[in-house]
């Protein structure tokens, strides 16, 4: 199952290289996702900045995390990324 077409049915393919991948959106920047996916430490970035920031640094309750948007984004759409990515690394 292809998460990113089920949380994001406008998403193109999520290309994975190391710990990089890509989110490709229709008549959209293309934005880059930098980091630990699987600890929950990553960023995303959209033209060369940092538009949100997912951690569990910030908590100390088991398999919770924090994500901090910036202002001027697509709330949804960037929960939805890192909800999508949470599930890929346990599945």
């Amino acid at each position: 199952m292809n998460v990113f077409k089920h949380f994001l049915p406008q998403a193109l393919p999520c290309y994975i290289l190391r710990d990089k991948w890509k989110v490709e959106i229709p008549e959209e920047p293309d934005m880059e996702i930098k980091g630990n996916i699987l600890d929950h430490e990553y960023e995303i970035e959209s033209e060369g900045r940092k538009i949100a920031e997912v951690s569990k640094k910030w908590f100390r309750i088991r398999d919770s995390y924090g994500v901090e948007i910036e202002p001027g984004q697509d709330n949804a759409l960037i929960l939805a990324i890192a909800a999508s990515l949470d599930q890929m690394a346990h599945d």
